[in-house]
């Protein structure tokens, strides 16, 4: 039962707004570059670094 709670507290987690406040200038360049489709964009540049950071890690 506190799986399935805590599966859905990291989903609502991974779309809340909060997770692209971390980096002000970062989002401020996405909204600049890429207009509406910022939040895209952002979410595509973040997992190829997560991806990257995890190739050189293993």
């Amino acid at each position: 039962m506190i799986n399935v709670f805590n599966f859905f507290n990291k989903v609502y987690d991974d779309l809340s707004d909060k997770n692209y406040n971390k980096d002000v200038d970062l989002v401020k360049y996405f909204k600049s570059e890429y207009g509406n489709e910022w939040k895209i964009e952002l979410d595509k540049h973040l997992l190829r670094t997560e991806f990257e950071i995890n190739k050189k890690a293993a």
